[in-house]
């Protein structure tokens, strides 16, 4: 399989962050109306047994990287309380550097800059009663909701790794097109979430060699290809729904089973070099996850990016 990088450029606010596992739940949707139902089984066969036919990452600034959940004692170096509040603004490493030994690239963090970064905004929205002609009480009460807003003219970077033998380049631009140009996310039929696929390139992490890799999506471990001690992450739930018209679909309601996950940025140390990708496809008709379309499967796979890195855990 091949990594190649996507360079976006949003075209409105977003209600849903671009994250891996749920763009590669649209990009799902957006294959099956543009290839037809049959052609994305076709795609999915294997999915949840090691075999997916691309893996994406989270969205990222761009020429930027995720800081890892790495704590500073597992480098050998004192925690500096003084120095926390600061390193919470500084979580992003210049992708380009991370060949550097691990310690020198932390060293590179720092805040997005004020140009391309990314704010929330918080609006309130009313559903007018149309007996009444006004707001009221429950359903008709005003609420306040978020949305991402990007600088005019930000871009950002998305990861994936292709198996073009199934998927060919030009149909994975084509599909994500169609996700840009509908929108993504929550609010899409309101003009939310809309983006232009501005580039798509092959590309290739610097080669290191050690066994450790910095996880770039949500992703379900696989544990027997990971060293347990030289691991660190923080976990997620994901509290998934059906989108398009599985929405709608079946008394079970759109709401998939929750599923705990490894959040973006987990510091992974495998048995084996680094490979493209790591994690396990989720659901399926063996292990379901949704009550609405039992082969239903979730993104449990991420993108890799090795890393240069001596852990004290790794020689305890």
């Amino acid at each position: 399989m091949q990594t190649f990088k996507l360079t976006l450029q949003p075209r409105s606010p977003f209600g849903t962050a671009l994250v891996g596992d749920t763009l590669f739940g649209q990009l799902c949707w957006a294959l099956r109306l543009r290839r037809g139902e049959a052609r994305l089984k076709e795609l999915l066969r294997g999915y949840s047994g090691g075999e997916p036919f691309a893996v994406l990452s989270d969205a990222f600034p761009a020429g930027l990287l995720p800081r890892p959940a790495v704590p500073e004692a597992a480098l050998g170096r004192t925690p500096d309380p003084k120095a926390r509040k600061e390193d919470k603004r500084r979580v992003w490493l210049p992708a380009a550097d991370s060949h550097l030994p691990l310690a020198e690239w932390l060293a590179l963090a720092r805040e997005q800059e004020s140009s391309s970064r990314a704010r929330i905004e918080v609006l309130t929205q009313n559903t007018i009663n149309r007996l009444t002609g006004t707001t009221g009480e429950g359903l008709f009460a005003p609420r306040q909701v978020e949305r991402i807003v990007y600088a005019t003219g930000a871009t950002l970077d998305v990861y994936v790794v292709l198996d073009e033998n199934r998927l060919e380049l030009a149909a994975l631009r084509e599909a994500l097109g169609d996700i840009g140009a509908g929108g993504y996310g929550r609010d899409a039929s309101a003009g939310l979430g809309k983006f232009e696929v501005v580039a798509l390139e092959s590309h290739a992490w610097p080669v290191t060699n050690g066994k450790q890799a910095i996880t770039l999506a949500p992703c379900a471990p696989q544990p027997e290809h990971l060293d347990a001690n030289g691991c660190f992450y923080q976990p997620l739930t994901r509290f998934g729904r059906h989108g398009n018209v599985a929405v709608l679909s079946g008394s079970a309601g759109p709401f998939k089973r929750p599923i705990l996950m490894l959040r973006t940025a987990a510091f992974l140390t495998l048995h084996e070099p680094v490979p493209p990708f790591h994690g396990t496809g989720l659901g399926g008709a063996q292990q379901p996850i949704s009550g609405v379309i039992p082969a239903t499967v979730h993104q449990g796979y991420t993108p890799l990016v090795p890393v240069n890195a001596f852990l004290l855990a790794e020689s305890a």
